[in-house]
Protein backbone atom coordinates (compact mmCIF):
# COMPACT_ATOMS: atom_id res chain seq x y z
CA UNK A 1 0.00 0.00 0.00
CA UNK A 2 1.46 3.37 -1.03
CA UNK A 3 0.18 6.51 0.65
CA UNK A 4 0.60 9.99 -0.76
CA UNK A 5 3.12 12.03 1.27
CA UNK A 6 1.66 14.25 3.96
CA UNK A 7 2.42 17.97 4.11
CA UNK A 8 5.00 18.79 6.78
CA UNK A 9 2.32 20.61 8.81
CA UNK A 10 0.46 17.32 9.18
CA UNK A 11 3.48 15.10 9.68
CA UNK A 12 4.33 16.34 13.15
CA UNK A 13 1.65 16.01 15.79
CA UNK A 14 1.90 18.37 18.79
CA UNK A 15 4.60 16.91 21.02
CA UNK A 16 6.10 17.37 24.44
CA UNK A 17 4.21 19.91 26.56
CA UNK A 18 1.69 20.46 23.73
CA UNK A 19 0.68 16.81 23.54
CA UNK A 20 -3.00 16.19 24.32
CA UNK A 21 -2.11 13.92 27.25
CA UNK A 22 -0.24 16.82 28.83
CA UNK A 23 -2.27 19.95 28.09
CA UNK A 24 -5.78 18.48 27.88
CA UNK A 25 -5.84 14.92 29.27
CA UNK A 26 -9.61 14.78 29.71
CA UNK A 27 -9.93 14.79 25.91
CA UNK A 28 -7.31 12.09 25.36
CA UNK A 29 -8.30 8.74 23.85
CA UNK A 30 -6.15 6.96 26.41
CA UNK A 31 -7.02 8.47 29.82
CA UNK A 32 -10.23 8.51 31.80
CA UNK A 33 -11.12 9.58 35.33
CA UNK A 34 -12.99 7.04 37.47
CA UNK A 35 -16.36 8.00 38.92
CA UNK A 36 -16.03 10.24 41.96
CA UNK A 37 -12.53 11.46 41.01
CA UNK A 38 -11.71 15.07 40.06
CA UNK A 39 -8.56 16.34 38.36
CA UNK A 40 -7.11 19.32 40.25
CA UNK A 41 -5.03 21.68 38.10
CA UNK A 42 -5.70 25.33 38.95
CA UNK A 43 -4.56 27.52 36.06
CA UNK A 44 -3.24 24.41 34.33
CA UNK A 45 -0.56 23.76 36.97
CA UNK A 46 -0.72 20.66 39.15
CA UNK A 47 0.15 20.94 42.86
CA UNK A 48 1.59 17.43 42.56
CA UNK A 49 2.96 15.55 45.56
CA UNK A 50 2.08 18.18 48.16
CA UNK A 51 -1.62 18.34 47.22
CA UNK A 52 -2.63 15.84 49.95
CA UNK A 53 -2.64 17.17 53.51
CA UNK A 54 0.35 16.57 55.76
CA UNK A 55 3.17 16.89 53.21
CA UNK A 56 6.09 19.28 52.77
CA UNK A 57 8.66 19.56 49.99
CA UNK A 58 11.69 21.65 49.19
CA UNK A 59 14.64 21.86 46.81
CA UNK A 60 18.04 23.45 46.38
CA UNK A 61 20.86 23.85 43.87
CA UNK A 62 23.91 21.91 45.04
CA UNK A 63 25.99 22.30 41.89
CA UNK A 64 25.42 18.77 40.57
CA UNK A 65 23.85 20.04 37.34
CA UNK A 66 26.10 22.11 35.05
CA UNK A 67 23.11 24.41 34.46
CA UNK A 68 23.11 25.48 38.09
CA UNK A 69 19.42 24.59 38.41
CA UNK A 70 17.99 22.87 41.54
CA UNK A 71 19.28 19.32 41.82
CA UNK A 72 18.57 18.17 45.39
CA UNK A 73 15.05 17.66 46.73
CA UNK A 74 13.35 16.51 49.92
CA UNK A 75 9.77 15.26 50.33
CA UNK A 76 8.57 14.77 53.90
CA UNK A 77 5.48 13.95 55.90
CA UNK A 78 4.84 16.66 58.50
CA UNK A 79 5.96 15.71 62.01
CA UNK A 80 2.33 15.75 63.25
CA UNK A 81 1.72 12.67 61.11
CA UNK A 82 4.83 10.58 61.71
CA UNK A 83 2.85 8.20 63.92
CA UNK A 84 0.10 7.64 61.33
CA UNK A 85 2.17 7.53 58.11
CA UNK A 86 2.21 4.35 56.05
CA UNK A 87 4.47 3.81 53.07
CA UNK A 88 5.41 1.39 50.32
CA UNK A 89 7.93 1.31 47.49
CA UNK A 90 8.86 -0.68 44.40
CA UNK A 91 12.21 -0.69 42.62
CA UNK A 92 13.94 -1.65 39.40
CA UNK A 93 14.77 -5.32 38.79
CA UNK A 94 17.95 -4.29 36.93
CA UNK A 95 20.92 -6.41 38.10
CA UNK A 96 23.06 -3.25 38.29
CA UNK A 97 20.69 -1.41 40.64
CA UNK A 98 22.05 1.95 41.79
CA UNK A 99 23.38 2.61 45.30
CA UNK A 100 20.31 4.61 46.43
CA UNK A 101 18.05 1.75 45.31
CA UNK A 102 20.12 -0.73 47.33
CA UNK A 103 20.07 1.50 50.43
CA UNK A 104 16.32 2.12 50.13
CA UNK A 105 15.61 -1.59 49.70
CA UNK A 106 17.90 -2.94 52.41
CA UNK A 107 18.37 -0.20 54.99
CA UNK A 108 14.95 1.39 55.52
CA UNK A 109 11.64 0.56 57.20
CA UNK A 110 9.60 0.16 53.98
CA UNK A 111 6.19 0.57 55.63
CA UNK A 112 7.16 3.55 57.87
CA UNK A 113 9.06 5.90 55.55
CA UNK A 114 8.40 9.53 56.45
CA UNK A 115 10.68 11.21 53.93
CA UNK A 116 12.55 10.72 50.67
CA UNK A 117 15.67 12.60 49.59
CA UNK A 118 16.59 12.72 45.90
CA UNK A 119 19.24 14.19 43.64
CA UNK A 120 19.60 14.66 39.90
CA UNK A 121 22.79 15.17 37.93
CA UNK A 122 24.32 11.85 38.98
CA UNK A 123 22.76 8.38 39.03
CA UNK A 124 25.21 6.99 41.61
CA UNK A 125 24.95 3.62 39.81
CA UNK A 126 27.89 1.23 39.28
CA UNK A 127 29.89 3.22 41.85
CA UNK A 128 30.69 0.45 44.34
CA UNK A 129 31.24 1.04 48.04
CA UNK A 130 31.89 4.75 47.50
CA UNK A 131 28.43 5.09 45.99
CA UNK A 132 26.80 3.27 48.89
CA UNK A 133 28.61 5.60 51.29
CA UNK A 134 27.23 8.67 49.47
CA UNK A 135 23.69 7.24 49.45
CA UNK A 136 23.92 6.54 53.18
CA UNK A 137 25.29 10.03 53.77
CA UNK A 138 22.30 11.50 51.90
CA UNK A 139 19.96 9.45 54.07
CA UNK A 140 21.75 10.54 57.24
CA UNK A 141 21.82 14.23 56.30
CA UNK A 142 18.11 14.25 55.56
CA UNK A 143 17.34 12.39 58.78
CA UNK A 144 19.36 14.89 60.81
CA UNK A 145 17.66 17.85 59.19
CA UNK A 146 14.19 16.43 59.84
CA UNK A 147 15.07 14.82 63.21
CA UNK A 148 13.99 11.41 61.95
CA UNK A 149 15.48 7.95 62.29
CA UNK A 150 17.66 7.20 59.28
CA UNK A 151 15.70 4.04 58.44
CA UNK A 152 12.62 6.22 57.85
CA UNK A 153 14.27 8.07 54.95
CA UNK A 154 14.32 6.71 51.39
CA UNK A 155 16.96 7.73 48.83
CA UNK A 156 16.72 8.24 45.06
CA UNK A 157 19.13 9.49 42.38
CA UNK A 158 19.03 10.12 38.64
CA UNK A 159 21.56 11.17 36.03
CA UNK A 160 24.55 9.65 34.26
CA UNK A 161 25.45 6.07 35.28
CA UNK A 162 28.94 5.67 36.71
CA UNK A 163 29.19 9.15 38.20
CA UNK A 164 29.38 9.84 41.91
CA UNK A 165 27.70 12.95 43.35
CA UNK A 166 30.04 15.10 45.44
CA UNK A 167 29.20 14.23 49.05
CA UNK A 168 29.90 17.70 50.47
CA UNK A 169 27.76 19.42 47.83
CA UNK A 170 24.90 16.99 48.29
CA UNK A 171 24.95 17.40 52.06
CA UNK A 172 24.85 21.20 51.79
CA UNK A 173 22.06 20.90 49.23
CA UNK A 174 20.02 18.65 51.50
CA UNK A 175 20.37 21.06 54.41
CA UNK A 176 19.18 23.91 52.15
CA UNK A 177 16.30 21.83 50.76
CA UNK A 178 15.08 21.02 54.26
CA UNK A 179 15.07 24.71 55.13
CA UNK A 180 13.14 25.39 51.88
CA UNK A 181 10.32 22.92 52.62
CA UNK A 182 6.75 24.21 52.42
CA UNK A 183 3.27 22.76 51.95
CA UNK A 184 3.21 24.05 48.37
CA UNK A 185 6.72 22.92 47.44
CA UNK A 186 5.69 20.14 45.07
CA UNK A 187 6.66 22.13 41.98
CA UNK A 188 10.15 22.93 43.30
CA UNK A 189 10.65 19.30 44.31
CA UNK A 190 9.79 18.13 40.79
CA UNK A 191 12.00 20.72 39.10
CA UNK A 192 14.98 19.48 41.08
CA UNK A 193 14.68 15.85 39.93
CA UNK A 194 14.21 16.57 36.20
CA UNK A 195 17.00 15.80 33.72
CA UNK A 196 16.17 15.50 29.99
CA UNK A 197 12.46 16.06 30.65
CA UNK A 198 10.95 18.71 28.37
CA UNK A 199 8.21 19.54 30.87
CA UNK A 200 7.18 18.80 34.48
CA UNK A 201 5.02 15.72 35.02
CA UNK A 202 2.66 15.95 37.97
CA UNK A 203 -0.93 15.04 38.78
CA UNK A 204 -3.34 15.72 41.65
CA UNK A 205 -6.75 14.14 42.22
CA UNK A 206 -9.57 14.55 44.73
CA UNK A 207 -11.35 11.28 45.46
CA UNK A 208 -14.82 10.76 46.92
CA UNK A 209 -14.81 7.37 48.65
CA UNK A 210 -17.45 5.58 50.71
CA UNK A 211 -15.40 6.63 53.75
CA UNK A 212 -14.96 10.30 52.90
CA UNK A 213 -13.00 12.65 50.63
CA UNK A 214 -9.26 12.09 50.29
CA UNK A 215 -6.53 13.50 48.07
CA UNK A 216 -3.91 11.82 45.88
CA UNK A 217 -0.86 13.52 44.38
CA UNK A 218 2.17 12.49 42.43
CA UNK A 219 5.08 13.46 40.23
CA UNK A 220 7.54 11.63 38.03
CA UNK A 221 10.66 12.39 36.05
CA UNK A 222 11.67 10.46 32.97
CA UNK A 223 11.85 10.74 29.21
CA UNK A 224 14.48 8.21 28.12
CA UNK A 225 15.73 4.82 29.32
CA UNK A 226 12.11 3.76 29.82
CA UNK A 227 11.10 0.08 29.80
CA UNK A 228 10.22 -0.52 33.44
CA UNK A 229 10.31 -3.91 35.13
CA UNK A 230 8.98 -2.74 38.50
CA UNK A 231 8.61 1.02 38.36
CA UNK A 232 9.81 3.83 36.11
CA UNK A 233 12.59 6.33 36.69
CA UNK A 234 11.82 8.39 39.82
CA UNK A 235 8.18 8.58 40.91
CA UNK A 236 6.64 9.85 44.13
CA UNK A 237 2.99 9.23 45.04
CA UNK A 238 1.18 10.63 48.08
CA UNK A 239 -2.23 10.51 49.74
CA UNK A 240 -3.73 11.79 52.97
CA UNK A 241 -5.89 8.66 53.42
CA UNK A 242 -5.36 6.38 56.42
CA UNK A 243 -4.00 3.09 55.04
CA UNK A 244 -2.70 -0.10 56.57
CA UNK A 245 0.80 -1.20 55.48
CA UNK A 246 -0.65 -4.23 53.71
CA UNK A 247 -3.14 -2.10 51.75
CA UNK A 248 -0.51 0.48 50.77
CA UNK A 249 1.87 -2.25 49.61
CA UNK A 250 -0.70 -4.25 47.62
CA UNK A 251 -2.26 -1.14 46.07
CA UNK A 252 1.07 0.23 44.87
CA UNK A 253 2.32 -3.05 43.41
CA UNK A 254 -0.97 -3.75 41.65
CA UNK A 255 -1.37 -0.31 40.12
CA UNK A 256 2.29 0.01 39.10
CA UNK A 257 1.88 -3.31 37.29
CA UNK A 258 -1.14 -1.97 35.43
CA UNK A 259 0.45 1.34 34.44
CA UNK A 260 4.20 1.93 34.57
CA UNK A 261 4.99 -1.67 33.63
CA UNK A 262 3.02 -1.28 30.41
CA UNK A 263 4.91 1.61 28.82
CA UNK A 264 8.06 1.86 26.74
CA UNK A 265 10.03 4.67 25.18
CA UNK A 266 13.21 2.93 24.07
CA UNK A 267 13.19 -0.56 25.58
CA UNK A 268 15.90 0.31 28.11
CA UNK A 269 15.29 -0.40 31.80
CA UNK A 270 17.01 2.03 34.14
CA UNK A 271 19.31 1.13 37.03
CA UNK A 272 17.56 3.72 39.21
CA UNK A 273 13.82 3.08 38.75
CA UNK A 274 11.76 3.55 41.89
CA UNK A 275 8.27 4.49 43.05
CA UNK A 276 7.72 5.73 46.61
CA UNK A 277 4.21 5.88 48.10
CA UNK A 278 3.55 7.93 51.26
CA UNK A 279 0.14 7.92 52.99
CA UNK A 280 0.07 10.58 55.70
CA UNK A 281 -3.30 9.79 57.28
CA UNK A 282 -3.85 13.55 57.70
CA UNK A 283 -7.41 13.39 56.30
CA UNK A 284 -8.32 11.04 59.16
CA UNK A 285 -10.34 9.06 56.61
CA UNK A 286 -9.89 5.35 57.31
CA UNK A 287 -10.22 3.36 54.11
CA UNK A 288 -12.52 0.32 54.17
CA UNK A 289 -12.42 -2.48 51.55
CA UNK A 290 -15.07 -0.65 49.48
CA UNK A 291 -13.16 2.61 49.82
CA UNK A 292 -9.94 0.80 48.89
CA UNK A 293 -11.38 -0.13 45.50
CA UNK A 294 -12.24 3.53 44.85
CA UNK A 295 -8.88 4.81 46.06
CA UNK A 296 -7.08 2.13 44.04
CA UNK A 297 -8.88 3.24 40.88
CA UNK A 298 -7.79 6.83 41.58
CA UNK A 299 -4.16 5.79 42.18
CA UNK A 300 -4.28 3.83 38.92
CA UNK A 301 -5.59 6.90 37.06
CA UNK A 302 -2.86 9.07 38.58
CA UNK A 303 -0.08 6.62 37.72
CA UNK A 304 -1.51 6.16 34.24
CA UNK A 305 -1.44 9.91 33.66
CA UNK A 306 2.16 10.14 34.82
CA UNK A 307 3.22 7.11 32.76
CA UNK A 308 1.57 8.45 29.62
CA UNK A 309 3.20 11.84 30.09
CA UNK A 310 6.58 10.07 30.14
CA UNK A 311 5.71 8.37 26.85
CA UNK A 312 4.51 11.68 25.39
CA UNK A 313 7.83 13.26 26.40
CA UNK A 314 9.95 10.37 25.14
CA UNK A 315 13.07 12.44 24.30
CA UNK A 316 11.75 13.90 21.06
CA UNK A 317 8.59 11.81 20.76
CA UNK A 318 5.62 13.20 18.84
CA UNK A 319 3.10 10.38 19.30
CA UNK A 320 1.73 7.94 21.84
CA UNK A 321 0.61 4.56 20.55
CA UNK A 322 -1.73 2.20 22.40
CA UNK A 323 -1.21 -1.40 21.31
CA UNK A 324 -3.78 -3.98 22.33
CA UNK A 325 -2.75 -7.59 21.73
CA UNK A 326 -5.64 -10.03 21.74
CA UNK A 327 -6.09 -13.69 20.85
CA UNK A 328 -2.72 -14.92 22.10
CA UNK A 329 -2.32 -18.40 23.56
CA UNK A 330 -1.60 -16.95 27.02
CA UNK A 331 -1.38 -13.52 28.67
CA UNK A 332 2.39 -13.97 29.01
CA UNK A 333 2.70 -14.55 25.28
CA UNK A 334 0.59 -11.47 24.59
CA UNK A 335 2.92 -9.36 26.73
CA UNK A 336 5.99 -10.68 24.91
CA UNK A 337 4.40 -9.74 21.59
CA UNK A 338 3.34 -6.32 22.87
CA UNK A 339 6.85 -5.54 24.11
CA UNK A 340 8.42 -6.76 20.85
CA UNK A 341 6.24 -4.41 18.81
CA UNK A 342 6.53 -1.47 21.22
CA UNK A 343 10.33 -1.74 21.31
CA UNK A 344 10.81 -2.22 17.57
CA UNK A 345 12.85 0.63 16.09
CA UNK A 346 11.29 -0.04 12.70
CA UNK A 347 7.75 0.24 14.07
CA UNK A 348 8.60 3.36 16.05
CA UNK A 349 10.28 5.16 13.14
CA UNK A 350 7.35 4.34 10.86
CA UNK A 351 5.03 5.91 13.43
CA UNK A 352 7.25 9.00 13.57
CA UNK A 353 7.06 9.32 9.79
CA UNK A 354 3.27 8.83 9.72
CA UNK A 355 3.91 5.80 7.52
CA UNK A 356 1.19 3.08 7.74
CA UNK A 357 3.80 0.37 7.13
CA UNK A 358 1.92 -2.30 9.08
CA UNK A 359 4.25 -5.05 7.88
CA UNK A 360 6.73 -3.93 10.52
CA UNK A 361 4.18 -4.65 13.24
CA UNK A 362 3.49 -8.17 11.99
CA UNK A 363 7.18 -8.82 11.47
CA UNK A 364 8.03 -7.87 15.07
CA UNK A 365 5.15 -9.98 16.42
CA UNK A 366 5.97 -12.95 14.22
CA UNK A 367 9.62 -13.00 15.27
CA UNK A 368 8.45 -13.33 18.88
CA UNK A 369 6.17 -16.27 17.94
CA UNK A 370 8.56 -18.15 15.67
CA UNK A 371 7.26 -21.52 14.51
CA UNK A 372 3.58 -20.84 15.26
CA UNK A 373 0.73 -20.87 12.76
CA UNK A 374 -1.12 -17.53 12.92
CA UNK A 375 -3.39 -17.70 9.89
CA UNK A 376 -6.34 -16.06 11.67
CA UNK A 377 -4.47 -12.86 12.60
CA UNK A 378 -5.96 -9.47 11.91
CA UNK A 379 -4.65 -5.95 12.50
CA UNK A 380 -6.43 -2.63 12.90
CA UNK A 381 -4.89 0.86 12.93
CA UNK A 382 -7.18 3.50 14.39
CA UNK A 383 -10.13 1.15 13.94
CA UNK A 384 -9.33 0.58 10.24
CA UNK A 385 -8.65 -3.07 9.39
CA UNK A 386 -5.58 -3.49 7.18
CA UNK A 387 -4.89 -7.21 7.65
CA UNK A 388 -7.38 -10.10 7.67
CA UNK A 389 -6.43 -13.77 8.10
CA UNK A 390 -2.74 -12.76 8.03
CA UNK A 391 -3.15 -11.22 4.56
CA UNK A 392 -3.15 -7.64 3.34
CA UNK A 393 -6.59 -6.23 2.64
CA UNK A 394 -7.16 -4.20 -0.53
CA UNK A 395 -8.02 -0.70 0.68
CA UNK A 396 -10.27 1.74 -1.11
CA UNK A 397 -8.95 5.23 -1.77
CA UNK A 398 -11.17 6.68 0.97
CA UNK A 399 -9.87 4.13 3.50
CA UNK A 400 -6.29 5.00 2.57
CA UNK A 401 -7.06 8.69 3.09
CA UNK A 402 -8.54 7.93 6.53
CA UNK A 403 -5.51 5.83 7.38
CA UNK A 404 -3.16 8.72 6.58
CA UNK A 405 -5.22 10.97 8.84
CA UNK A 406 -5.03 8.43 11.67
CA UNK A 407 -1.25 8.18 11.32
CA UNK A 408 -0.88 11.97 11.55
CA UNK A 409 -2.57 12.12 14.97
CA UNK A 410 -0.74 12.41 18.29
CA UNK A 411 -2.56 9.33 19.60
CA UNK A 412 -2.73 6.15 17.52
CA UNK A 413 -4.67 3.06 18.59
CA UNK A 414 -3.47 -0.36 17.36
CA UNK A 415 -5.25 -3.71 17.70
CA UNK A 416 -3.40 -6.94 16.87
CA UNK A 417 -5.53 -10.09 17.19
CA UNK A 418 -3.56 -13.31 16.84
CA UNK A 419 -6.56 -15.65 16.65
CA UNK A 420 -4.98 -18.45 18.67
CA UNK A 421 -6.38 -18.15 22.21
CA UNK A 422 -7.71 -15.84 24.91
CA UNK A 423 -4.45 -14.23 26.03
CA UNK A 424 -4.45 -10.43 26.09
CA UNK A 425 -2.16 -7.54 27.03
CA UNK A 426 -1.51 -3.93 26.16
CA UNK A 427 1.36 -1.48 25.91
CA UNK A 428 1.74 2.25 25.41
CA UNK A 429 4.81 3.39 23.49
CA UNK A 430 6.30 6.42 21.78
CA UNK A 431 7.58 6.98 18.29
CA UNK A 432 11.28 7.41 17.57
CA UNK A 433 12.65 10.42 15.70
CA UNK A 434 15.73 12.51 15.05
CA UNK A 435 15.66 14.27 18.42
CA UNK A 436 16.07 11.00 20.34
CA UNK A 437 19.36 10.33 18.54
CA UNK A 438 20.55 13.89 19.17
CA UNK A 439 19.77 13.77 22.89
CA UNK A 440 21.36 10.40 23.51
CA UNK A 441 24.36 10.77 21.19
CA UNK A 442 25.44 13.82 23.18
CA UNK A 443 24.21 12.85 26.67
CA UNK A 444 27.60 12.90 28.44
CA UNK A 445 29.45 15.25 26.10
Amino acid sequence: MTAAPLPESQRRAPSGPEHLLVRDPLHSLFWRLPEGVTLVEPDGVSPGVTFPAGLLAGAAAAGLKPSGKPDVAVLSVGSDWWDTVTSAAVFTSNAFAAAPVIVSQRETSPSKLSAVVANSGSANACTGQAGLAVARAMQAACARGLRLEEKRVGVASTGVIGTLPAADRVQAGIEAAVRDMTADGGGRFLEAIMTTDRFPKACALEVVTHNGVVRVGGCVKGAGMIAPGMATMLCFVTTDAVLTPALARSMLRREVGRTFNKVSVDGQMSTNDCVFFLATGASRVYISPAGAAQLGAAVRALLQRLALMIVADGEGATKVMHLRVRGAARDEEAMCVARAVANSSLVKTAMYGCDPNWGRILSAAGAELAGQSLGRTYLEIGGLRVVENARALPLAAETQRMLREVMARSEVDLLLHLGSGRGREEMYFSDLGHEYVTVNAEYTT
